[in-house]
């Protein structure tokens, strides 16, 4: 019999909380180079959108920084997460 048997592991502690899978890894590994080679494409679209219609511009960021920014709990709160989305309102 090879290996360490049914039921048993070469690693006991198992796979770490939030390890990615090679596939998953590799994948976002890909989109994060084919979104880098978007940036400038990324940044005109924003701009056009900004001169557009500054709410729509907003509401865009609004939503990009749901990607890059740690969602944020509410300390006092009992740690229920703080509302992602805001409502914007333009007074003109």
């Amino acid at each position: 019999m090879k290996g360490p048997g049914k039921g048993k592991t070469n690693n006991p502690k198992g796979k770490p909380k939030g390890a990615l899978n090679r596939t998953t890894k590799e994948s976002k590994e890909l989109l994060e180079q084919v979104l880098l080679g978007q940036v400038d494409n990324i940044n005109s679209a924003l701009i056009k959108v900004l001169k557009d219609d500054p709410a729509k511009y907003l509401d865009a960021c609004s939503k990009l920084f749901n990607y890059v920014l740690p969602k944020r709990t509410d300390v006092t709160s009992g740690e229920k997460e703080i509302p992602t989305s805001l409502p914007v309102i333009i007074i003109q």
